[in-house]
């Protein structure tokens, strides 16, 4: 009987062995057996399909199973499977080859595409999974950014023996690169949302190479807000037609590389291009169908036709609490155009995003107007605060990042030159408790030729709350000086609550528009410097203004003019001098608009939405030496569209009314903005009409644009972005003015219509492009002779 037992407890003993010494959990990373490169989204299917996973970013994965693990194949589009039987639990690494065969090389035509019918399910199932659907849901990211070049380590000698010789600028960083990168950041952000458009952002922890205070942190906000599951989705700065939008079978090929079956559910890899001979703005890549719920799991995409910019973009969903939502996402940006030294930089923003809470207890009153902003603290947080975050220790390459860069930093005393450029993005220049505006420096202008000056204003360094300042500039061309002084009291930061008194002696534009909270970007109004006649204004003002609500800015101002215009003047007749006092009320509405603090300053970002101003101006008559009586009312609505074939339609819709006893310098001009000295496209008002060639006391334009894109025009050498524009204008003069200018004044009461073609970025780089647009004018209103109608002007653009 006791050698029964012993028989027995050794029979135990060794199943219990044979049990432990299965496999059952695996995990390691899978490279490509070339390069060494870390390969994401490769499958990985145990035990013929039971159950698998898929690498993250980084190419690692982890796999549990409740059976012994005896299969498990690794593939990968593009690459060879491989197939292993593991013997030990535990790490195992997998370095997978290209295969010879590509892409293209297996496209079938015939019979029926089966990856259509998967498309078409994952586009049926398209709301069910897009985020913004979500009644709220919150997050944490964790972002790290790296911008490097060329891994050195890649260049065999051979590849340099039939290129230029190199410099040594080119070894030295060479050298460089093959221990650090050129830069390094990281940040921690909480991030809330709240159907329909509430969001908020705020970074906890910022972390910059170099620099010992960062008054800013990396977000992957653009990339992140990328939606396969969107019609037009914004990919860095364009729109393109998703793969899973309504008809996209019809555009894109479509080609199922492999199945990849894991338990009860299937993954379906497809590759996805534009069609040949298909015109439109597409993307390429690759898209990971799960059979369950028919979601997303993973997305590769890039630009199909854009040359300038190499942007790669990966993204990584999981299931979570019942709802797929993306949970890593890598981003890499090449500009083939930049090199440095020989090598070509490049940057990669990576982004994991944990805690995710699909219930959170969130309330309107949660969410204020600034949807991103730094915690002041961000860049003071403790080493500890970075193991919690990062998903993997930093290597060695970023280690020796932070070591060296954080040195030279110090040496350099780069945190100045950040406040520097920050100052920059304003157009002032700090010099202790003054910041120069760079803004009164230098201007060119039809009128006042070359326009030289100084203006500057006290900063935060003295007070917080007042500003005090003024300038000063002189006109080359009208031989005039230019000043003004103004004082700005700050009531309420939050709402930016602003008290100002402001007193100038400057140019305006007779029969302008002058209309609260309207922001000027570069290149967007060139209109301006080609007016050739102005009023020299002597001018003072009292306002109030601040933001009410979240999307609402009002501006209240009373102020006291004396206009002495130049236009219907005669040199030798007497100045004609104008008093006038006017009180008004102005908005800007933006609904969904958000604004972000960063680089020490507040922004805003474009939303979606269109954008309304109203202004109401009562003409007061014996108040502050004001001589008119008269009401005024001005309206702009400025709006954008998308559509999946037509692109971007740009929509603004002006108008305005006057009534009373109105001087004519306070009636609208035509909005012209055509000058023979000026052969470039202003961006605003009417491309043909001259400024000055009508006036009217009540008028409304609409101004057309429509953005095709490259969809007309693509070659191989040519491939400009094609706009067509149509303006109108419509207007009157209800009651004439004094008989002296009856002769020199037109109305457009007749209609005035103009219409054009512009081929835009004929010539680009990777920020930038010059192009061609030429305009026709007709109607009532159309020049005797029909080659006087025609006008062609030079484009600009910026891709920013």
């Amino acid at each position: 009987m006791l050698h029964l037992r012993l028989y027995l407890l050794f029979i135990c003993c060794l199943i219990a062995t044979t049990t432990i010494a299965q496999v059952r959990e695996v995990y390691g990373t899978v490279r490509d057996a070339e390069t060494g490169e870390k390969l994401p989204f490769v499958s990985i299917a145990a035990n013929n399909g039971e159950t698998g996973t898929t690498t993250n970013l980084e190419g690692q994965y982890r796999l549990r199973h409740t059976q012994p693990i005896t299969s498990l194949r690794f593939s990968f589009v593009g690459y060879t499977p491989q197939v292993i039987q593991p013997d030990s639990t535990g790490l195992i690494n997998i370095n997978l080859k290209p295969s010879a065969a590509q892409l293209q090389e297996v496209i079938v035509r015939a019979g029926a595409n089966p990856a259509h019918r998967i498309i078409e399910l994952a586009t049926q199932n398209r709301n069910r999974h897009r985020i913004e659907n979500l009644p709220s849901y919150s997050y944490r990211t964790y972002n790290k950014f790296v911008l490097t070049a060329t891994d050195p380590k890649g260049l065999e000698l051979a590849d340099t023996l039939h290129t230029a010789p190199k410099d040594s600028s080119y070894y030295r960083l060479r050298k460089l690169l093959e221990k650090q990168h050129l830069f390094l950041m990281e940040s921690v952000t909480n991030y809330s949302y709240l159907k329909p458009n509430r969001t908020q952002e705020t970074i906890i922890a910022t972390r910059v190479s170099g620099l010992q205070q960062p008054s800013f942190g990396i977000v992957a906000a653009e990339a992140r807000d990328f939606s396969v599951y969107a019609d037009m989705p914004i990919f860095f700065g364009k729109n393109y037609l998703s793969p899973l939008s309504p008809g996209s079978t019809r555009k894109y090929d479509f080609i199922l590389q492999e199945t990849v079956v894991t338990g009860r559910d299937s993954v379906f890899i497809i590759s996805f291009e534009p069609q040949q001979g298909k015109n439109f703005t597409g993307l390429k890549g690759l898209l990971y169908i799960n059979s369950d719920d028919w979601a997303v799991q993973n997305v590769i995409a890039e630009s199909a036709s854009d040359d300038k910019r190499d942007i790669r973009l990966q993204q990584q969903f999981s299931k979570v609490q019942g709802q797929w939502f993306p949970t890593e996402l890598d981003v890499e940006i090449t500009i083939p155009q930049v090199e440095l030294r020989g090598h070509q930089p490049y940057g990669r923003i990576r982004t994991y995003i944990t805690n995710i809470n699909l219930n959170p207890d969130l309330q309107k009153r949660d969410f204020s107007a600034i949807a991103l902003q730094q915690s002041p603290l961000a860049n003071k947080q403790p080493e500890y605060i970075w193991q919690q975050n990062r998903p993997d220790s930093l290597d060695a390459f970023e280690q020796r990042t932070y070591t060296v860069m954080d040195s030279v930093g110090k040496a350099q005393n780069l945190d100045r030159t950040i406040r520097l450029m920050e100052y920059l993005l304003t157009k002032k220049l700090p010099i202790g408790p003054i910041s120069l505006d760079l803004n009164k420096v230098f201007h060119i202008s039809d009128f006042e030729g070359l326009r030289l000056g100084i203006g500057a204003h006290t900063n935060d360094r003295l007070l917080s709350w007042l500003s005090v300042g003024g300038y000063w500039g002189y006109g080359f061309k009208d031989e005039q000086e230019k000043y003004g002084a103004d004082a700005i009291l700050t009531l309420h930061k939050p709402t930016n609550l602003q008290l100002q008194a402001a007193f100038w002696e400057d140019v305006t534009e007779p029969g302008g528009r002058r209309l609260p909270f309207r922001e000027k970007s570069l290149l967007a109004d060139l209109r301006q410097p080609l007016l050739p006649l102005l009023d020299y204004t002597t001018h003072r003002h009292l306002s109030l203004s601040g933001r009410l609500g979240r999307y609402l800015q009002v501006h209240t101002q009373l102020q006291q003019e004396e206009r002495r215009p130049t236009l219907f003047t005669a040199n030798d007749q007497p100045t004609i001098a104008y008093n006038i006092t006017e009180a008004k009320v102005g908005l800007r509405f933006a609904y969904g608009e958000q604004l972000m603090q960063m680089f020490n300053q507040t922004m805003a970002m474009p939303g979606k939405y269109p954008v309304l101003w109203l202004q109401y101006t009562r003409g007061l008559d014996n108040v502050l030496d004001g001589n008119y009586s008269y009401n005024k009312y001005d309206l702009r609505l400025e709006a954008s569209l998308l559509h999946r074939t037509f692109g971007k339609t740009n929509i603004t819709i002006a108008g305005g009314l006057v009534h009373g006893d109105v001087p004519f310098v306070n009636l609208y001009n035509g909005y012209g903005s055509y000058s023979e000295d000026y052969e470039v496209y202003a961006g605003e008002g009417f491309e043909t009409m001259a400024p000055y060639e009508f006036f009217s006391s009540r008028y409304s334009a609409l101004f057309l644009q429509q953005d095709l894109g490259k969809r007309l025009l693509r070659t191989k050498f040519f491939k400009p972005d094609v706009v067509l524009v149509t303006n109108i204008g419509l207007g009157d003069l209800k009651e004439p003015l004094p008989e002296t200018f009856l002769p020199q004044v037109k109305t457009m009461n007749k209609g005035f219509f103009e219409s054009g073609l512009m081929l835009n970025n004929v010539i680009s780089s990777a920020f930038s492009g010059i192009g061609v647009g030429v305009f026709y004018r007709y109607g009532a209103y159309e020049l005797p002779k029909s080659k006087d109608n025609l006008k062609f002007k030079l484009t600009a653009t910026l891709a920013f």
